[in-house]
């Protein structure tokens, strides 16, 4: 048999997949000699085309689905394009929504933290919760000393309690200062924002990958089930908690069930993939900036509203049903208003490349994928390609980035316990911490809006001036002119971009000492002006998150990255342990310990943990960029090539919500 015959005989099986029996019997004797795929000498085209059939029989199938995909999509937008605009998908929808459901959230902050103390008085200190006599109505009184013999005639004393309301007498602060109440709440409080953020850290991978196979509506709808699940639980609770098994332990079954179904972090993830998919990458910066500010707008808003809704009604628990009644509302639209902004061209794409995975990856490796991105801040041995003659050594800037980082949004984790301290120290209500947490709130915004920019343009560093000719060869090339003066436009900008990330990790250490003194005052003063004066002056130090990120970015470059995409999701990463788990802990475990004796501990701890962080930014060293030119190649290759854009991380609104009160402040259910 010739060559060439053997040749036509082993291509036969690639063309149709229902070939004879006899045919198929040919090839599989053939194919038991891998020498004699290829003929001898220089690989033809054939044999090539042959040995790729060989390797990758579906090969084609593969590209014929996509194409099928792709023509579907095609067809999908064209006719969503005709629907009418309440049929169509945009980013409008959830915007609208973005500022009741801050408000709903942030409006029961600080009246959750009265709750548990009522509910923890109730159990653990009876006495002084009769003794407050909440709620009680008398009809009519009679005098502490009676005479022992009373004529039957008397009016009898009757009086109605209602549950766990706000007390309106002088001694209404004695559970709040109880130890024994603040021990309990505090244990109660850390265990529902630990269940939640471990549960939530848990499912959020799974639940984004089941958004992009079955939609992102389905998501939210699915998470908001946990929202109402915590809602109800927790109204519950409240009024029948005596009934219930475990007392007021039962509120961790809607922590449980929330976190289970994603939480906070898979809510707002798909919100930010649903805003990315109905808008385009012009107007995507400018539609997360929006939706930013509609953030801050409502839990501006939010903490007053429920202050002044407690003062209405007089019962604290009437905010949870407004929160409730708010969150009914939207998962109602989600349910059935909200139209879904992926097309069934792009589930089912996401579908096949799901059904492709690695089927083999175990269940604890897929619970702890999320922890992968981690590894991007090990150290790694540098030098030696750069410079030959040095030795090379270990690179622990982004390690100590961070670690720095980790430390710093841990202090979120104390807002709950502050809130504990500031009623017990200065029998503030849930309403006046309401006014509080505006004011803070409003100081915050202010910074970030106008002091921060104008104190970033006033104060950053002129670059310097990049000579063209440095730049141009000696004899350029006519054909290539426009092209060396593009390059030549775009290096002298990230020339800019280098002594901005100088400035940028000075900006950071100011934020941090700022942050110290800060946590230092609220550590020593005992007066609420100076507490709340002390909370203010901690919102000049919220630039700290983006400042280190970008010089995060910046290290990530020196290294060689160009997957700026995997950096920005280990930063979102240590953000939620350290704000959800490890912050919440951390602080539970200092108050309850101090709480009896020196209860102001854990702001010290807060200025040891950025200290420690300060010492960290302290460490780091950015190249030279005059020293290590090549460094100029590599950042514009991540900036150009790799295309750095923030909105394609989806962390911006989740960090600066969680810069502004402390994600995990509360447990307080939210969508």
């Amino acid at each position: 048999m010739s060559r060439s015959t053997e040749h036509s005989r082993l291509r036969v099986p690639s063309q149709s997949r229902s070939r004879p029996r006899s045919l198929r019997t040919t090839a599989a004797s053939l194919l038991r000699d891998p020498q004699g795929l290829v003929s001898e000498g220089a690989i033809s085209e054939r044999d090539a085309e042959l040995l790729h059939e060989f390797v990758h029989p579906h090969h084609h199938e593969a590209e014929e689905t996509l194409i099928i995909d792709d023509t579907d999509l095609d067809e999908e937008l064209r006719a969503r394009a005709l629907l009418p605009w309440w049929k169509r998908p945009s980013p409008i929808w959830l915007l609208a929504l973005m500022p009741f459901s801050s408000i709903a959230w942030s409006s029961t902050i600080a009246p959750r933290v009265e709750i548990y103390t009522q509910l923890a008085c109730a159990v653990h200190s009876p006495d002084v919760y009769d003794d407050q006599l909440l709620g009680l109505v008398f009809t009519n009184t009679t005098p502490l000393e009676a005479p022992l013999e009373v004529e039957k005639d008397l009016p009898i004393t009757v009086f109605f309690r209602d549950m766990l309301e706000a007390p309106k007498n002088a001694n209404g602060n004695r559970c709040a200062s109880d130890p024994v109440v603040q021990v309990s709440v505090a244990k109660l409080a850390a265990a529902m924002t630990a269940t939640m953020g471990v549960l939530g850290c848990l499912t959020t991978a799974a639940w984004g990958s089941y958004s992009d196979r079955h939609g992102r509506t389905v998501v939210l709808g699915i998470s908001v089930i946990g929202v109402l699940s915590t809602d109800f639980n927790f109204l519950v609770v409240n009024r029948y908690y005596e009934r219930l098994p475990g007392g007021y332990w039962f509120l961790l079954l809607g922590p449980i069930i929330e976190g289970c179904l994603g939480g906070l972090s898979t809510a707002m993830a798909t919100m930010h993939a649903y805003i990315a998919d109905t808008s385009t990458p012009a107007t995507r910066s400018r539609v997360f900036s929006l939706s930013l500010g509609l953030v801050f707008l409502g839990f501006a808003l939010g903490p007053t509203f429920g202050g002044l809704l407690i003062r209405a009604t007089g019962q604290t628990i009437s905010v949870f049903y407004v929160a409730t009644s708010l969150h009914l509302f939207y998962a109602l639209l989600i349910w059935l208003i909200i139209p879904e902004s992926l097309t069934h061209a792009q589930r089912r794409k996401s579908a096949i490349k799901h059904h492709e995975s690695d089927p083999q990856a175990g269940v604890l490796r897929r619970l702890f994928g999320f922890l992968s991105p981690l590894s991007v801040f090990l150290p790694e041995m540098n030098g030696a390609d750069r410079h030959p003659l040095k030795h090379p050594k270990r690179d622990w800037n982004l390690t100590l980035i961070a670690v720095a980082y980790g430390l710093t949004l841990s202090l979120m984790g104390s807002y709950t316990y502050k809130f504990q301290y500031a009623a017990a120290a200065f029998d503030w209500t849930s309403e006046t911490i309401g006014y509080w947490l505006s004011l803070v709130g409003a100081a915050r915004a202010f910074f970030l809006t106008l002091i921060l920019p104008l104190a970033i343009k006033l104060c950053k560093p002129k670059p310097k001036d990049v000579s063209v000719g440095e730049r141009e060869p000696f004899i350029p090339s006519d054909s290539n002119d426009s092209e060396s003066s593009h390059s030549d436009s775009d290096r002298s900008s990230f020339h800019l971009e280098r002594h901005s990330s100088r400035f940028d990790l000075g900006l950071a250490r100011v934020s941090l000492f700022i942050d110290i003194i800060s946590y230092a005052l609220l550590g020593f003063t005992t007066s609420p002006l100076v507490f709340t004066l002390s909370s203010m002056l901690g919102s000049m130090g919220t630039g700290f998150s983006p400042a280190v990120q970008s010089v995060a970015l910046e290290l990530y470059t020196q290294r060689g990255g160009t997957e700026s995409g995997r950096l920005f999701g280990a930063l979102s990463v240590i953000q939620a342990l350290s704000s959800q788990i490890i912050g919440p802990s951390l602080y539970a475990f200092v108050y309850i310990k101090t709480v009896a004796t020196f209860p102001r501990t854990m702001f010290f701890v807060g200025v040891a943990s950025v200290c420690v962080s300060l010492a960290c930014l302290a460490l780091i060293r950015l190249a030279d960029p005059e020293k290590h030119p090549h460094m100029l190649d590599a950042e514009e290759e991540i900036a150009v090539d790799g295309g750095v854009r923030r909105d394609d991380t989806l962390v911006d609104i989740d960090e600066a919500v969680g810069d502004l009160y402390g994600r995990a402040g509360s447990s307080s259910s939210r969508p």
